[in-house]
């Protein structure tokens, strides 16, 4: 009888053994799937969320959602992480980024634009008419969202390659064009400061000279382009400035634009 009950008290014990390696071996491969889904899919809280379907409703009907090299010819305006990219810089936080989204979108302007070589090419968006907490959850859903997208916003090696010489002579640029060009870069070449804000307004700076090239109705063609393509080359820099998180950083950047104005009058006088 006793030997009974040890033998029955045995295989318990086993079976309940049993059940909490299987209970261990699932956890383990919960765990392990829930790793490779964070890691190959966008933002589940973003996809997830009203914000984002609203995106998809109203906004990819115009915007693409990341660039699409087969789809370029039909673009009308900049995929939606071109423009996080270039929002996110400006407006590092959640709430400044929304506030400045929704302004934007409900009376858009060259004037606000962040985004002049869009502006060019596609016009001002129109003025749309939306409910402002659509909006605002439209614009928190841009903020947290991982689209996933292998390209940076700045394509420096292709972008500089393309600059070239207008029949082996620099391109001719209007007198108060390269005063404006001289003064940012005098600006640049003498920078020194121990405040971290300053370096934040030089990048403006940078920014404010290059939305004015690339709006100016008087350049176009060929010309155009190779202006275009010198500022998409310094773009990843100048936004990296105006959003460096300590000197070290801001220094580095702008030794960089340095650098790459010095290109710039090997290409425009």
């Amino acid at each position: 009888m006793l030997n009974i009950k040890i033998s029955t008290l045995i295989i318990a014990l086993l079976l309940f053994a049993g059940c909490n390696t299987g209970q261990t071996n699932n956890k383990h491969k919960n765990s392990g799937a829930k790793t490779v889904v964070a890691k190959t899919t966008r933002a589940e809280t973003a996809d997830n969320s009203a914000g984002y379907r609203l995106m998809k409703q109203k906004c990819f009907i115009c915007h693409l959602e990341t660039p699409d090299p087969a789809k370029r010819s039909q673009m009308i305006a900049p995929p939606m992480v071109r423009v996080q990219q270039h929002y996110k810089p400006a407006y590092p936080t959640k709430e400044a980024f929304v506030k400045a989204v929704v302004a934007y979108v409900k009376n858009p302007s060259e004037a606000k634009t962040l985004m002049p070589g869009a502006v060019k090419r596609f016009k001002v968006m129109p003025k749309l008419i939306y409910d402002d907490k659509e909006l605002q959850l439209i614009a928190s859903a841009l903020f947290e969202t991982n689209f996933n997208n292998p390209g940076a916003m700045n394509r420096t090696a292709m972008q500089q390659a393309k600059l070239q010489l207008n029949n082996g002579k620099k391109w001719k640029l209007k007198k108060q064009t390269m005063q404006k060009v001289n003064v940012v870069v005098s600006k640049l070449q003498g920078f020194h400061s121990d405040n971290l804000s300053a370096y934040h307004q030089l990048g403006k700076d940078v920014f404010n000279l290059s939305k004015a090239l690339l709006l100016d109705k008087s350049y176009k063609n060929d010309l155009y382009k190779q202006l275009q393509a010198f500022f998409h080359g310094i773009e990843e820099n100048m936004h990296s400035l105006i959003s460096a998180k300590d000197i070290t950083a801001a220094q580095q950047q702008t030794e960089i634009l340095k650098k790459k104005f010095n290109r710039f009058y090997q290409y425009f006088e």
